[in-house]
């Protein structure tokens, strides 16, 4: 259940980033996940995502959904 919040969460994280300074308040502060990641992903930090991904047919949904999230934060920008 935890894991699930904090990938919501950073999820949330992601887009506001990505939509930049115009959308308010960055919910760095909504899970121990993104309060972690706070500096790597809106810092001043250069951050590599290294998705790993299944070949299989039985993890299709998993592959997509981690290619999404990188995909999103591939589109970060910090200045």
């Amino acid at each position: 259940k935890n894991i699930n919040q904090s990938l919501l969460v950073l999820g949330r994280v992601i887009s506001a980033l990505r939509e930049g300074p115009t959308t308010g308040r960055i919910p760095y502060r909504d899970s121990k996940l993104t309060r972690l990641l706070q500096e790597s992903l809106g810092g001043r930090c250069k951050t590599v995502i290294i998705a790993t991904v299944s070949p299989s047919v039985m993890a299709v949904d998993e592959t997509i959904s981690t290619l999404m999230y990188a995909q999103a934060a591939h589109g970060i920008q910090n200045k």
